[in-house]
């Protein structure tokens, strides 16, 4: 029995050794960190296209912008990711923007592939970079981009984080811009984590989870000290994806992060820097976030502004959302309500997504 035992554990053992060889051989092979060129439905190369992965300076950093479009004459539209520091190239290279335009994934400042030690240093003040440097980033992209396309304004997508990035650098730039399209709009964060904070202790309690009801009580309710947030979040959304507050049919973590593992634009050392640089990004940033409200920065913007917003969404709670772009004085503003989403209509509803982007895109291109 006992050589048995041993012969088991020892088939076992290199069984188990064999998978992460070829795991980590695979992981290898996806990992490149080079992005492929977009073709046709026989593999042929299409020659108006535009694929690249490439570095450019933006305000004295390094930064890295995935350029795709299978037209380069097309408009082009900077997507402005989540978090802050969660990039979502891996989410939308290949996907059906790519038809209508030229689409920009700008990996910001200390994220994904802009990750940099030195970036994170602390800077006379006491903070490496704020918010205000990331408008400024943004805006410094943007001149880059319509330099480069030879078009005097852009297309801004963001999501999430982004879109207060967005509205801000919108605010500040309005020249730069053909128009903001937000999904799933940060507009009065700390409200918003009020509300988030009771629906998840009130899906605890319904769902009879004592543990995660008596560690909320533990917590509070926020607003907590700029040193807590980090702690907090790591967790706390994590329940939020639990009970459909992030992703309503399906949960978003396993998605993503196997998208990321999966990435032919990241390298091994980039996707291991990846979380790195979204928990220092959040660690700077989301004290500042949380006492921004929208309604007072930015009450006005001089551009159409569209608004993508799931009902289910309960890190950036519809309520507060809906209620910003009511406030919001804009040329031109429309909303589209997703009633099977929560926070990423953009890849729970798909199809429909494109279909109301492409209405905005004609009520705009019609003006």
């Amino acid at each position: 029995m006992g050589k048995r035992i041993r012969r088991l554990i020892g088939w076992l053992a290199g069984t188990i050794a064999l998978l992460l060889l070829t795991g980590l051989g695979y992981l290898a092979w996806r990992s490149s960190g080079q992005t492929t060129p977009i073709t046709g439905p026989n593999g042929e190369p299409q020659p108006q296209s535009i694929a690249e992965w490439t570095p450019v300076t933006v305000n004295g950093t390094r930064q890295w912008l995935l350029i795709r479009g299978q037209d380069r004459t097309k408009p082009v539209l900077l997507f402005l990711h989540g978090g802050p520091g969660l990039p979502e190239l891996s989410l939308l290279t290949g996907h059906e923007l790519e038809k209508r335009f030229v689409v920009v994934n700008w990996d910001q400042r200390g994220s994904g592939k802009s990750y940099a030690a030195e970036v994170f240093q602390h800077q006379p003040g006491g903070l490496p970079f704020t918010v205000e440097t990331l408008v400024n980033d943004a805006a410094e992209v943007s001149r880059y981009l319509s330099r480069r396309f030879g078009q005097p304004k852009i297309y801004v997508l963001a999501h999430s984080w982004g879109t207060l990035l967005g509205v801000l650098t919108v605010k500040q730039h309005p020249e730069l811009f053909r128009a903001l399209f937000c999904i799933s709009q940060i507009a009065r964060q700390l409200e918003a984590e009020q509300v988030s904070y009771d629906w998840v202790l009130q899906q605890a309690r319904q769902h009879g989870n004592d543990r995660q009801v008596d560690k909320l009580l533990r917590q509070g309710r926020p607003p907590y000290p700029p040193d807590a947030w980090l702690d907090y979040l790591t967790w706390q959304r994590e329940l939020v994806a639990r009970y459909g507050g992030g992703m309503y049919r399906g949960h978003f973590f396993p998605l993503f992060i196997r998208s990321i593992l999966q990435s032919r634009e990241y390298t091994l050392a980039d996707k291991i820097r990846y979380a790195r640089g979204a928990r220092e990004s959040v660690r700077y940033l989301w004290p500042a976030v949380v006492n921004i409200d929208l309604s007072t920065t930015a009450p006005e913007l001089k551009v159409p502004y569209v608004l993508f917003q799931g009902v289910h969404d309960y890190q950036t709670p519809y309520v507060i959302a809906r209620r910003y772009f009511n406030q919001l004085q804009a040329p031109r503003k429309q909303l589209f309500t997703f009633a099977n989403s929560a926070h990423s209509p953009i890849f729970e509803e798909p199809e429909r997504f494109m279909h109301c982007l492409n209405t905005a895109l004609a009520s705009i291109q019609a003006k």
